[in-house]
């Protein structure tokens, strides 16, 4: 869906506003109390958010701006794959790249411009975990006897390159409700998980509010409609408009990070053949004047 605006390299979801849009708005519309959305095959793991919401409660340019946030519905989306090779081992499937004489090139070329790829890509929707939110969860777990561990997990950025799977835990009370807990892994075994976050139901459905939201309302989400993002399906007042949840990216942002991606890229894939032919050149020459010399 991204790249650099929202993530993956290859299939950019993001060219596709008005699909996308209206499958947020079937979601959000058919009466899903508490959606998820689940995904794969990018080779990593991360966990995802963007707030949505109604066309009707935004207000148009020439409005008061300083009206109070109206409700909002998260759409939270973890995507994790995968156990044979992803960004952090190698990006290829091809055996060649993890064996030698090829895997320690591929593995570092690989992790390397992944790892620069979330350090400098605007992508906004990446969910950032923070110590408050990692005790929030824990006192959620805690409230819920058949919880498995407490809140475990890195802080950050949402993100893990290594081979990865997910796991879903759910636990429903009495009254309704629940948490939903989502943990990432690696191949080691008994090992923590490398990525966990717990969200109960009642935030997923947004009948309380899941914090921190830094999108600027409604500027972002009149930007949002502005680049046609709105789903052309329908123009009723059920239709929702949904941004990353920390706000769009500043034009300058995107611009800045594709050139630091397009010079890595060329560091990363290009500079062992530059080196290579300069190697051979060197030799050449050496062999060529010595050759010279014999004969003189």
């Amino acid at each position: 869906e991204r790249f650099p605006n929202d993530g993956n390299i290859v299939e950019e979801w993001s060219k596709f506003p008005e699909s996308q849009a209206k499958l947020y708005n079937l979601i959000l519309n058919s009466g899903v109390k508490s959606p998820i959305l689940v995904s794969g095959d990018v080779h990593m793991s991360q966990i995802l958010r963007k707030d949505c919401i109604r066309s009707s409660d935004i207000p148009e340019e020439d409005e008061n701006s300083r009206r109070p946030l109206p409700t909002k519905r998260p759409l939270v989306e973890v995507t994790t794959s995968g156990m044979t090779h992803s960004w952090g081992t190698s990006f290829s499937s091809q055996p060649k790249h993890h064996t030698l004489p090829l895997w320690p090139y591929s593995y570092f070329v690989s992790r390397t411009f992944m790892t620069i790829c979330h350090f400098v890509c605007p992508w906004r929707d990446l969910v950032i975990r923070t110590d408050d939110v990692r005790r929030e969860e824990e006192a959620m777990r805690a409230m819920q006897p058949d919880s498995v561990g407490g809140a475990r997990g890195k802080v950050g950025k949402q993100y893990d390159l290594g081979l990865n799977f997910g796991e879903f835990e759910f636990q429903f009370n009495e009254e309704g409700g629940g948490v939903v807990s989502f943990r990432v892994f690696g191949k080691g075994k008994d090992q923590p998980p490398k990525l966990q976050m717990t969200w109960s139901l009642n935030q997923l459905s947004g009948k309380s509010d899941l914090a921190g939201m830094t999108a600027k309302y409604p500027q972002d989400f009149l930007t949002m409609k502005r680049r046609g993002t709105k789903s052309k399906v329908s123009s009723s007042n059920d239709e929702w408009i949904c941004v990353p949840y920390r706000g769009i990216a500043p034009a300058l942002h995107e611009y800045t990070a594709n050139a630091i991606l397009f010079v890595t890229f060329c560091s990363l894939f290009f500079s062992p053949h530059v080196l290579l032919i300069a190697v051979f050149v060197v030799v050449r020459r050496r062999w060529t004047r010595r050759k010279e010399v014999e004969v003189s």
